[in-house]
């Protein structure tokens, strides 16, 4: 079950490269939770997205409110419980600001049943290796 977990992130994430919005949101279960980073680390109190539709407004957020977007997956791992790692980077231009940002990106992402029921995101690797009980 780890390696079709972790062959599912995979396939979620080159859809999302792809902009292949249908083929991303069949890997996501419709009652997930998404905890978003970008809100925690400019301070605010995060970012919870719920359901299908809040994987749109998701999807549309990024796809229309940022410019020169680019995120990479450099390791998934298998954590146990339905639940996997997926280690990377994202670089972004705020469109309204102009600002470039470049940061880690981890999501520790939890699966039942083939799909993805939870995500949290973090900008830091050393956080989330935390949050899982992991160390470098």
């Amino acid at each position: 079950m780890s390696d079709e977990n972790m062959e599912i992130v995979q396939r979620h994430f080159e859809s999302w490269q792809r902009d292949d919005f249908e083929a991303w949101l069949s890997s996501i279960d419709p009652d997930v939770e998404w905890l978003t980073a970008i809100e925690r680390g400019l301070g605010r109190a995060g970012n919870v997205f719920h359901g299908h539709d809040g994987m749109r407004e998701l999807w549309r957020l990024w796809r229309t409110e940022v410019d020169d977007f680019w995120v990479e997956s450099n390791e998934i791992r298998d954590l146990g419980d339905e639940r996997v790692l997926n280690l990377g980077h994202i670089q972004f231009r705020g469109r309204a600001s102009g600002i470039m940002v470049e940061s880690q990106l981890a999501l520790v992402i939890t699966l039942r049943d083939g799909r993805i029921v939870r995500s949290e995101d973090y900008l830091s690797h050393a956080e989330a290796l935390k949050a899982v009980g992991l160390q470098e």
